[in-house]
């Protein structure tokens, strides 16, 4: 380990070698101002999550906190594990913020500033709200809708009469959507990134509709007195007619000539995962149920829209390699347009070359050495219990007498020997823990189960009090909910974000053209 001025960090971002910039704060504290390249990997799970952002051991991370010690902490279990290159920011995040650095409100900075360089620079065409009621007040059916976020955002809201189509599917199975091949194409998001990236998707790909992106997606919507709909379940098509299925494998070949994305085989993706000197990321960006039904060994599911939304939070280290897989060959090929426009190094797998599926799943935690309580337990101990499930779960119903917690705040509370029981998923346990030295027993039991047992529960809706809550991302959070000044908010801080980039920063994101 050792320690870096802020001017030092800003440098290494410029290197062309392996560098991850981790952000190891809560997220209340990266929500709330964050340098533009760090990855928000909090310290309460940094074991866990440290070889998915950054699995290769040679890589350079650079650690931020508070400058209230995390970092020490953090960088101590990160050499455990046997990265060899472990710098903290000195001072933390105050030090970034004293020389004059950009600190970024919210999450996903580079994702959402590119899509506002994509509308920039390549002249996105949008439709407003009203614009768009009007066309379906006057009864005009010559347009579809399709909603470019995970079928679950779309579930919970969205436009009326719309259908959920991600992102990265879009350019498989826009076909098969329209009802007549001359219909217009809107494409919707909740509030501008997915909008704008998934226009831009179809408009690549040469089609003669005309594309437009929903300005400011369902914020826009509500924000213009309209009212959204709730729970539809409306979605693509599954299958897909061999003739699209041909024509979209034919326009693949065409882009990946024309944008000039590198093609590599199973027999080079194996060569480079036995190197330990580059890391070589592998995801599969299919359909979940595409994911379930078969996936390469080793390939994460990471649908491309999702990717592209948010590669903060899908990776860390820069300068690596990104491998992409789809059988049909396109999602692969937008996704890799996309990255590549973002300054990542993104290949495509040869799908000719794959020869075996596996169904795996992605995650498995370690559970020996862990000791555990069911609820009568709990019941009959005298133990200390340290809730360290959500500020919000807590708030809504815990224990009576459990102290709320969460990692980086152990040292806060005086245990004084006394025998300890942690209360929350086994995830978030398992370190808390690691920092005790091993003296606590998990509870993996619910508030139902605790009631059940004739534990006494109680709500305390005012604690944690929020100055107390690292855990919960306060910025815009009710824009989803109804709040139309944080969607307002929200909406501002986006189309802002290209006037907060600095040269370094807005160097990385150059849209491709052909």
């Amino acid at each position: 380990m050792n320690y870096k001025t802020a001017h030092e960090v800003k440098k290494i971002l410029s290197s062309k070698d392996e560098w991850a910039f981790l952000d190891i704060r809560e997220t209340a504290e990266y929500g709330g101002g964050h340098p533009f390249f760090v990855s928000h990997v909090p310290y309460s799970i940094l074991e866990a999550r440290i070889g998915l952002y950054v699995p290769g051991k040679h890589t350079k991370v650079i650690l931020m906190d508070g400058g209230n010690g995390v970092s020490e902490k953090a960088a101590k279990h990160l050499e455990d594990l046997g990265y060899e290159d472990v710098v903290v920011l000195k001072w933390g995040v105050s030090a970034w913020k004293d020389v004059g650095y950009a600190l970024y409100e919210g999450i996903s900075a580079p994702s959402k500033s590119f899509g506002e360089v994509v509308e920039h620079e390549l002249g996105t065409i949008s439709i407003t709200a009203p614009e768009l009621k009007a066309r379906m007040d006057k009864g005009d059916d010559n347009f579809i809708i399709l909603d470019g976020r995970t079928p679950e955002e779309f579930n919970r809201m969205t436009i009326p009469s719309s259908t959920s189509c991600p992102n990265a599917e879009l350019s498989l199975r826009y076909q098969a959507m329209l009802a007549r091949p001359d219909q217009d194409i809107i494409v919707n998001c909740a509030g501008r990134t997915r909008s704008l990236i998934g226009a831009e998707t179809l408009r690549r790909l040469g089609i003669p509709n005309k594309v437009y992106a929903l300005e400011n997606g369902t914020m826009g919507w509500k924000l213009a007195g309209l009212e959204l709909e709730y729970g539809a379940k409306r979605s693509y098509p599954n299958d897909i007619d061999d003739n699209i299925v041909k024509d979209a494998g034919e326009k693949a070949n065409q882009m990946i000539a024309e944008y000039d994305i590198p093609v590599i085989s199973m027999a080079d993706l194996n060569k480079w995962k036995n190197e330990t000197n580059k890391t070589t990321f592998q995801y599969d960006i299919r359909s979940r149920e595409e994911y379930e039904a078969g996936h390469i060994n080793g390939f994460r599911h990471t649908p491309g829209g999702q990717l592209i939304q948010a590669t903060d939070q899908w990776f860390a280290t820069r300068n690596g390699r990104i491998v992409l897989y789809d059988n049909f060959k396109i999602r692969a090929v937008m996704t890799a347009i996309w990255l590549k426009g973002m300054g990542h190094d993104a290949y495509l797998l040869d799908p000719e070359t794959v020869q075996e599926l596996v169904h795996v799943g992605e995650f498995d935690i370690d559970v020996s050495g862990l000791e555990f309580i069911n609820a009568e337990g709990l019941k009959n101990t005298d133990a200390m219990i340290l809730d360290a499930r959500s500020s919000e779960d807590y708030r809504e119903g815990h224990i009576d007498g459990a102290i709320w917690t969460i990692r980086p705040q152990l040292s806060k509370i005086d245990i004084k020997g006394k025998p300890v029981v942690i209360a929350s998923d086994l995830f978030t346990a398992q370190f808390i823990v690691k920092d005790l030295g091993g003296n606590a027993i998990i509870s993996l039991t619910e508030p139902d189960e605790w009631k059940a047992a004739g534990l006494k529960m109680v709500s305390t809706p005012d604690s944690p009090p929020d100055s107390e809550r690292i855990d919960f991302m306060f910025h815009t959070h009710g824009r989803h909910s109804g709040n139309m000044e944080h969607a307002r908010e929200y909406l501002r801080w986006e189309t802002g974000l290209m006037d907060q980039m600095d040269d370094q920063e807005r160097g990385t994101l150059k849209p491709l053209r052909v």
